[in-house]
């Protein structure tokens, strides 16, 4: 059985769908985003959830920070606030964590889809979605971007899923030992002083000093980001739950070759999450993706598009 029907998130009006197995829901009027993703059988919340009953609605060119931190955002064509290098943009500030999550989205509901839509603010562009389920525990999402201007556009967009984590719990990715990391910030200097060494091991306990592992510990205070040097090798990316041997898995296309992951062990707003960020460019800015050859370009008056799957395992 699918369901999709109106329904309400907070204060806010809300867009359910539903199976047997999961419900997830989302916001048209805040960004478009995902609210929840919640699987009924072992009542387990997988997205973070901000205490109260008032969504604190993030404004344009706001503080995110300042707004309700849960969920999946969208994040294009930016994470971090910058200025557009090029003609015929150039100097124009893209706001913290992009555009589109802080507008509302048109939507209209078609037969077993949601469907939703959003024009850029300072820039010429329409972004859109379709998400439906392909199965009881499989969340298919649907992209595509159009450039409504004769001139090319350097974009970022990253997959923002703050996941509820738990002790034990471990990241799981297809890379190999010893892939090296870019460190983006963190919160424990020792770390920041080993950034330009730091590379990635599967097994935990063969982590040295100059290291990162899958295995994350709540509670401890500590928050950073880091992208893996190297596009995906294969397009997936997990976390899985001790606790019961459950996870969630994030199916690309190649159009989303890289991949950055934000670890929050209780270091912002007391959260414990993971955000895997399947994402078309790396270091939190186009330009700097950019310079490092490792960016997404919008042809003039073309297309992108990629889709992005969330299974349960």
């Amino acid at each position: 059985m699918q369901r999709i029907y109106h329904s309400t998130y907070k204060d806010l009006p809300a867009i359910t769908l539903e199976t047997d197995l999961l419900r997830v829901q989302f916001l048209p009027g805040s960004g478009g985003k995902m609210a929840s993703l919640f699987q009924k059988d072992i009542s387990r919340e997988y997205m973070v959830q901000e205490s109260g009953t008032t969504y604190k609605e993030l404004q344009y060119g706001g503080n995110y920070v300042d707004s309700e931190c849960s969920g999946f955002d969208d994040m294009f064509p930016t994470i971090d606030a910058c200025e557009y290098p090029d003609y015929p943009w150039e100097g124009i500030e893209i706001p913290d964590h992009g555009e589109v999550c802080s507008q509302k989205w048109h939507y209209h509901i078609e037969a077993d889809s949601l469907i939703m839509h959003v024009y850029g603010v300072r820039f010429p562009y329409k972004l859109e979605k379709r998400i439906r389920f392909t199965s009881p525990k499989s969340l298919h999402m649907q992209y595509k971007v159009t450039n409504l201007s004769g001139y090319d556009f350097d974009f970022i967009w990253a997959a923002h899923p703050m996941i509820n984590m738990e002790e034990g719990g471990e990241i799981i990715v297809p890379y190999e030992n010893g892939q090296r990391v870019m460190m983006i910030f963190a919160s424990e200097e020792d770390m920041l002083q080993q950034a330009d060494e730091l590379s990635w091991v599967n097994e935990p306990a063969i982590a040295g000093s100059n290291q990162i592992d899958g295995r994350v510990t709540p509670g401890t205070s500590s928050a950073y980001k880091f992208y893996y040097e190297q596009s995906v090798p294969q397009g997936w990316c997990s976390y899985r739950y001790r606790s019961d041997g459950t996870g969630v898995t994030f199916n690309p296309k190649e159009k989303l070759p890289y991949l950055g992951i934000w670890v929050n062990e209780g270091g912002f707003k007391g959260h414990n999450n993971v955000a895997l960020e399947m994402c078309t460019g790396i270091a939190d800015r186009p330009d700097l993706a950019k310079k490092l050859g490792r960016n997404s370009v919008l042809p003039a008056e073309g297309t992108y598009e990629w889709f992005l799957n969330i299974d349960l395992t």
